[in-house]
């Protein structure tokens, strides 16, 4: 991390309109803000938010995937043509 991540509460109070303009610029990614010099918060664009949440979904996805492949049993599985024949397709 860069000094230029972090910004204090104080700053952020001041500086609000500019942060978040230089937010949605990218530059920077994410704020680190401080209070009483301890890290309280990550400031992020809406671009950054939604491209982590993105992200953790397709691994939340991913990890249930594997873990279905680990369980599956093929003695139990249905074919397609059973399936098809069981709902009239």
């Amino acid at each position: 991390m860069r000094a230029k991540d972090f910004l204090s509460a104080t700053d952020l109070s001041k500086k609000t309109s500019a942060t978040l303009d230089a937010l949605a610029k990218g530059e920077p990614e994410r704020l680190i803000i401080l209070k009483n010099n301890s890290p309280k918060a990550v400031l992020l664009s809406m671009e950054s938010y939604e491209a982590m949440q993105e992200e953790m979904e397709d691994l939340r996805l991913t990890a249930l995937a594997l873990a279905r492949t680990e369980s599956f049993d093929e003695q139990k599985a249905l074919s397609h043509a059973r399936i098809k024949e069981r709902f009239g397709a």
